[in-house]
């Protein structure tokens, strides 16, 4: 029974992950830039950038993120916000974010300790140790939807997710039809009793393992597309 339960259990990680999705790092070994546009109730209000530039062993993945929300012509919401991702050997060595939220500033510094044996991050919403294990969550990353844990590039909270595949499916973006996976993560704050369940929906490209689609709601339906991938000649 063991045995069935364990070939069974292997069946389904091939199906819904196929051994190139935990390629992580190395997959984007071509990628230069991730060109993505956010959009609020299908209106665009801005964008989320990522830069990759290597360097031997190096990798450094620059992002830009700002949106501006309006109503009757007032500032409701916005984001401006840069961080850095550098990996060395495949491996997160450091994460780095300043972001400007509504007039208010919030931060992330994450590095590994001096055993290398974990993390440490000095965050506006949090500070302390966190595994290695831990997924920063940058929508770049497919690694994001294999994780049990990730932290928010703005201000280093701490989150727990669920992660459930829903289906493959066919999705048209900018007049492409491309064949997908969809999952639905389902993200709570960790040490945060009262921290409210969000659901992102995000649809996955089998053919590139990149990260098409992301969409969630709060005051509305909030849409982060894949407009362009600009690969190494």
């Amino acid at each position: 029974m063991k045995i069935i339960t364990k070939i069974l259990l292997l069946t389904i990680i091939l199906i819904f992950f196929p051994l190139k999705s935990f390629a992580h790092v190395e997959h984007y070994e071509k990628v230069e830039k991730f060109l993505m546009e956010i959009f609020k109730d299908g209106k665009k209000i801005g964008f989320n950038n990522y830069t990759f530039s290597r360097n031997d062993q190096n990798l450094e993945i620059d992002n830009k993120t700002e949106f501006n929300v309006s109503i009757l012509g007032l500032n409701a919401f916005s984001i401006k916000g840069a961080s850095k991702e550098v990996y060395k050997n495949n491996k997160l060595v450091s994460f780095k974010s300043d972001t400007i939220q509504n007039k208010k500033q919030k931060f992330v510094d994450l590095y590994l300790n001096e055993s290398k044996e974990g993390y440490f991050i000095k965050g506006s919403s949090y500070t302390g140790k966190v595994d290695l294990d831990i997924v920063i969550g940058s929508w770049w990353n497919h690694k994001i939807i294999q994780s049990e844990i990730n932290i928010s590039p703005i201000s280093g909270s701490i989150n727990k997710q669920i992660i459930n595949f829903i289906k493959k499916e066919k999705i048209n973006l900018y007049g492409k039809v491309y064949d997908t996976k969809h999952f639905v993560i389902l993200s709570k704050r960790l040490n945060k009793e009262d921290s409210e369940e969000r659901r992102y929906d995000v649809w996955l490209d089998i053919n590139t393992n990149h990260i098409l689609k992301m969409t969630y709601s709060k005051y509305g339906l909030w849409e982060y597309k894949l407009k362009q991938v600009i690969y190494s000649k």
